[in-house]
């Protein structure tokens, strides 16, 4: 979060920009409501009076979906860009800050491959945590909270059936989405193995083809590939199994709306207008829901992706000065070594002892 507060005041306009973009589409069903039964089945208006009735709103929805709406659209669009590549860019400078401050023994242990693959590709997924989890996550809820008010206020039993999925969705989120972060973990450390392995192989290309190494490397290759595959086809499966459940919710729910919508209609108990309202806004209260679902995803990924860019940042340097330490201005004298043991790593033997 320490990434994204510096532009706390960009996110809310954008929040707000995305509410107004959102919440001009929740016109339509009302709309659609006061055509059928204030202007159609209205017994009352004579032809003429219907028709400039229909010219009046239709007049203003133009004015809201033509002149008003695009460039909502494309200040949301283009603050909520901006601010994600705006993010990278932070994530990235401190990253190669970080990088150049770590030990010659953390490279030593590290492929060249895996560490650009954590600079490049992890932290271009925590692009997505930005745009989808700190915008798009809200505006699909304040979207679902004023398509409910709107509903409720038409119907409240049959705004009762439309949410009475909802816990499902619940369940679902807390049941697939926690296995899905590891496997996503997972899968993005095996493409890091595959990308260390290549970018350490084709700088070596020379040696390779001069030893005639062609085919030991192509089946080294083959096994990093193929347990990458597999990891990838792991997260593919329960990927799937994620949304058969959650798109199986969404069908349902219209189901049961249009039931009892239809029988409160033969029972005189409900407008056709409210019933084709209320079928109207199963979309727009559906749609963002599965969105946030599909978000959830994105999320989950982003998140994994994060933990790894974040597992890198907070790696510890062998070498800190201390507190209290001055800067170096001026540097003479000898170089002296006294019982100077070292060894690579703290659990192998010495390879120089008591050096003077």
């Amino acid at each position: 979060m320490a990434f994204v507060k510096p532009y706390w005041k960009e996110i809310i306009i954008t929040i707000l920009i995305g509410i107004l973009k959102f919440g001009i589409p929740l016109l339509l069903p009302l709309v659609m409501m006061y055509v059928i039964d204030d202007i159609i089945f209205a017994t009352a208006l004579a032809q003429d009076e219907k028709i400039a009735l229909l010219l009046k709103i239709m007049a203003i929805m133009f004015v809201l979906f033509v002149i008003v709406r695009p460039p909502v659209e494309y200040f949301r669009q283009y603050y909520a860009q901006w601010i994600g590549s705006r993010v990278l860019y932070d994530i990235r400078d401190q990253l190669f800050t970080h990088i150049q401050k770590l030990s010659l023994k953390f490279y030593s242990n590290r492929k060249v491959g895996e560490i650009i693959s954590r600079v490049i590709h992890d932290v271009e997924q925590t692009k997505n945590f930005v745009i989808t989890g700190l915008m798009n996550i809200w505006l699909d809820l304040i979207t679902i909270i004023i398509a409910i008010i709107i509903m409720l206020n038409l119907n409240v039993w049959l705004t009762l059936v439309a949410i009475s999925m909802f816990p499902f969705y619940g369940f679902s989120v807390k049941y697939f989405y926690a296995r899905l972060r590891h496997l996503t973990r997972v899968r993005s450390q095996a493409l890091a193995e595959v990308q260390g392995h290549l970018h350490e192989r084709v700088q070596g290309m020379s040696v390779i083809r001069s030893f005639a190494l062609e085919d030991h490397e192509q089946t080294q290759f083959a096994k990093r590939n193929t347990h990458f595959l597999d990891r990838a086809i792991d997260h593919t499966k329960w990927n799937a199994k994620t949304f058969a459940v959650v798109n199986t919710i969404t069908d349902v729910a219209p189901l049961l709306v249009i039931f009892v919508a239809g029988y409160f209609v033969i029972t005189g108990q409900l407008e056709v207008g409210a019933m084709t309202a209320f079928v109207l806004y199963m979309e727009r209260l559906y749609g963002p829901l599965r969105r946030l679902i599909n978000s959830s995803t994105t999320l989950t990924q982003a998140i994994a992706s994060m933990d790894r860019v974040f597992e890198f940042i907070d790696e510890k340097y062998d070498i800190e000065d201390e507190p209290n330490s001055k800067p170096l201005q001026k540097a003479e004298g000898d170089l002296e070594f006294r019982n100077v043991t070292f060894q690579y790593n703290e659990d192998e033997k010495p390879v120089l002892t008591n050096i003077t």
